[in-house]
């Protein structure tokens, strides 16, 4: 069969066609900027309503509405570099709160940024977490949140 048939695990455990059909549409949803500017306001506007540290320190862009359409993007610029790039003493801070946003994204938002690469995590110029590019999210239900949280504890 074609290529990407073939792709298997050695106890034969992965359904590869549902693999392939789940890339598919996040593939899709990636080239929806509207939808990725939906995520990244919903999850700026989670962390905004926090009342603990957390909210102070985390961000993501702010999207500019009436520059966006479905097919671009436009959010405000923010200054800072990549946290890999970085060579600020607080960058061991910023990674342990990157480590809290994503806690919260399972167990507050119950929407999760699923593309945590390095360039991602931005550090601001004021010393905040950025957290760019929401075109990859999934949503989280509690009993994913629950099935994790006990992974993680065990």
């Amino acid at each position: 069969g074609p290529t990407i048939y073939k792709i298997s695990d050695k106890d034969g455990n992965l359904d590869s066609q549902a693999l392939i059909d789940e890339w598919g549409r996040r593939f899709i949803d990636e080239l929806d900027y509207g939808l990725e500017a939906r995520n990244g306001e919903a999850f700026a506007a989670a962390m905004r309503a926090r009342t603990d540290e957390l909210g102070q320190v985390v961000t993501a862009p702010a999207v500019v509405p009436n520059a966006c359409t479905r097919r671009v993007l436009t959010t405000e610029w923010v200054d800072g570099c990549r946290l890999d790039e970085s060579d600020a003493d607080d960058v061991p801070r910023l990674c342990a709160v990157a480590l809290s946003a994503y806690l919260c994204m399972l167990l507050d938002t119950n929407l999760l940024h699923v593309d945590p690469h390095p360039g991602n995590l931005l550090r601001t110029t004021d010393g905040r977490l950025c957290i760019l590019d929401w075109g990859l999210v999934t949503d989280v239900t509690p009993q994913q949140s629950d099935a994790i949280l006990q992974f993680i504890a065990h």
